[in-house]
């Protein structure tokens, strides 16, 4: 609730540091997050010797599909519990301090994997979808309180927590890398997520005061037993159920793969209890969000398969310059903050480009981008060594495919869905992503490379058959879903309806 009793100016300098403080956690919390995804694959693929785990790419691949769907599956959850237990601001306060114990902890068990083996990371590794839980959604949350009842601003306010999510994404990856390369190796970029994350704690701790005047009645209340019970049961029983899944990915890729068909699937019959309009413009949600699991087991390449194949079958070389493999990812944040503002100016211009094209198009893009890996994988077919500038491009496609399906598809579900299924209906696009994550830690490992190696040339030829079949199939179905859109808004025009 807004209760500034300031002048117009006082008001404009505290949510001027409100924002501020929110972007600068957000900063050091996606640098630290991507500069350990950006190398997640390579890691988990690393000699034991080397500070690795040791994994071949075949449970390296399910591993990292298990783990995001995991992550993707928590945050439902996890807002449910700062709105019913405790508040916002507290939650946040919560969710930073522990993120940054945990990475401590898996910091300490990353360095006993010699002694103590792999298990000492996954204990530590599996306290974070919970707790992360207690972040992700919260944040934005708090930015929408901060300019409760002014539009335009909190549009700005989203830009600039966008902009220092792509920010903190782009150092993170261009760094990270590089300390892997180093002397100290991958031990050197777990100590720099602990300071990330670190400093994102402390940075809110300093500052919490800031948000005293947009707190609601739950966070100004004393923290009770009765309301600390079920946030410790949430996150006790979260962290068993990823430890399991952590430890048993092949039998948890079901059990996930069967809850998330499950909730997906009590959405669609939830949305045809609903009637006239609000079913039909929820329909075409429901619709979105089985396209958009197609569209991210395509995304999902970009920290996996095409990794891998920059590693195992390339030059390394992008237009002249050497790059890391993990580097390669810097493409997405740049393209992002270069023309990802340019898409407000964009809609205008094209008003008739409506969200389900945007998803359709998406499709065929990401499928484009899969087939350029495909060029470049058999113009080497003789060599088993690519040109990276394939990578390159693969990357930059499936960037712009993002932009027209990632940032809006949030805004879908507030736009089509009706008001008291939203959280619902979120609960329903995460699990969409949840799904597609698992089903890319299978597909990867279609491709997977042996432990100690594969000749070149059977590899390369592996992920050109791999690539042309996701491409040739994701353009196929991209542009059936081009023809059904169209088929979709006459008959809406018919009707009356009208769509965004």
């Amino acid at each position: 609730m807004q209760t500034i009793s300031n002048t117009p100016n006082e008001d404009k300098k505290l949510i001027s540091s409100q924002v501020f403080n929110v972007t600068t956690i957000t900063f050091f919390g996606q640098f630290a997050s991507y500069s350990i995804m950006s190398i997640f694959i390579l890691f988990l693929t690393l000699p034991i010797a080397r500070d690795g785990l040791g994994m071949t790419e075949k449970e390296a691949y399910e591993f990292m599909g298990v783990t995001q769907a995991i992550g993707y599956m928590m945050p439902i959850i996890g807002g449910y519990i700062i709105d019913k237990y405790l508040g916002i601001r507290r939650g946040i306060t919560w969710g930073v301090c522990l993120i940054a114990l945990a990475y401590i902890l898996i910091y300490l068990g990353s360095s006993n994997v010699h002694s103590l083996g792999t298990h000492a990371f996954i204990m530590a590794y599996a306290l974070l979808p919970a707790i992360n839980s207690l972040v992700a959604s919260p944040t934005t949350a708090l930015v929408s309180r901060i300019y409760k009842g002014d539009d335009a601003g909190s549009k700005s306010g989203m830009t600039y927590f966008y902009m220092a999510i792509n920010v903190g994404s782009l150092v993170g990856i261009g760094i990270a890398p590089l300390f892997m390369d180093s002397a100290y190796g991958v031990m050197s970029v777990l100590a720099l997520v602990v300071l990330g994350k670190s400093a994102a704690a402390l940075n809110f701790i300093v500052k919490r005061k800031l948000y005293d005047n947009v707190v609601d009645e739950l966070d100004k209340q004393p923290m009770t037993f009765a309301r600390l019970l079920p946030v410790l049961t949430y996150l006790v029983v979260g962290y068993v159920i990823a430890y399991f899944s952590y430890l048993n990915p092949h039998v948890s890729t079901y059990l996930i793969g069967i809850g998330c068909t499950a909730g997906i699937l009590t959405f669609c019959i939830r949305t045809m209890l609903l009637k006239g309009v609000d079913r039909t413009k929820q329909l075409v949600a429901a619709f979105l969000i089985l396209v958009a699991i197609v569209f991210f087991v395509l995304y999902n390449q970009m920290s996996t398969t095409m990794v891998m194949f920059t590693k195992n079958n390339t030059d390394f070389s992008l237009l002249g310059v050497t790059l890391s493999p993990a580097q390669f990812q810097l493409i997405n944040p740049l393209v992002i903050l270069a023309i990802g503002s340019l898409l407000p100016r964009f809609y205008s211009r094209f008003v008739r480009f409506t969200i389900p094209y945007q998803f359709a198009v998406g499709v065929v893009l990401a499928g484009l981008s899969m087939l350029a890996l495909w060029l470049g994988a058999s113009s080497a077919y003789e060599t088993g060594i690519a040109s990276a500038d394939y990578v390159g491009l693969s990357y930059f496609i499936v960037t712009i495919a993002e932009l027209f399906v990632s940032a809006v598809g949030l805004s879908m579900i507030g736009l089509y869905c009706h008001p008291k299924m939203i959280a619902f209906a979120m609960g329903a696009w995460y699990l969409a992503s949840s799904m597609s994550n698992l089903i890319s830690g299978q597909l990867g490992r279609l491709v997977a490379v042996p432990k100690g190696g594969m000749d070149k040339l059977v590899s390369i030829h592996a992920y050109g058959d791999f690539f042309y079949t996701m491409g040739i199939t994701a353009v196929i179905v991209g542009g059936g879903l081009c023809v059904v859109m169209y088929l979709l808004h006459k008959s809406l025009a018919k009707r009356g309806i009208t769509i965004a």
